[in-house]
């Protein structure tokens, strides 16, 4: 698969099961819409009084995988996440994802708290075949 390919899918599929560590030392998986890509970074959004951002203060270390159903394709990506501080690229996400002011309520702005992905590794599954690396 291609890195436009795995873009693809990542795009399509919306949402991605984001693993951490969490403050216990132990793996925790959830699904979070990851499908915003700037140069070779994904982007994503969440509320800055959650679990998982205790978790990535803790340990930066992600693994995300996107899953196609009907193909049985996978785009499986390590690397690390950190918290977005750039005004600019802040409101470029919430421009391009207007979903993140619906689901803001009134008052809570101050809860937006963006992060990125750098991908260290990424590998793609096409049907039932292993994991191929992917060019990034």
């Amino acid at each position: 698969m291609t890195r436009e390919e795995a873009i693809e899918l990542i795009k399509a599929t919306h949402f991605g099961f984001l693993a951490t560590i969490g403050t216990d030392n132990r793996p925790r998986v959830r699904p979070v819409g990851i499908h915003t890509v700037y140069g070779n970074d994904l982007y994503f959004f969440t509320f800055s009084n959650t679990r998982k951002c205790g978790e990535l203060a803790a340990s930066p270390h992600v693994e995300v995988v996107w899953t196609d159903a009907k193909s049985l394709s996978q785009v499986r990506m390590r690397g690390l996440c950190t918290v977005v501080e750039d005004p600019a690229v802040k409101q470029k996400f919430k421009e391009d994802e207007p979903f993140v002011n619906k689901i803001l309520p009134p008052g809570a702005e101050h809860l937006f708290c963006l992060y990125k992905i750098e991908p260290e590794v990424v590998e793609a599954a096409e049907g039932l075949v292993p994991y191929q690396p992917v060019e990034w």
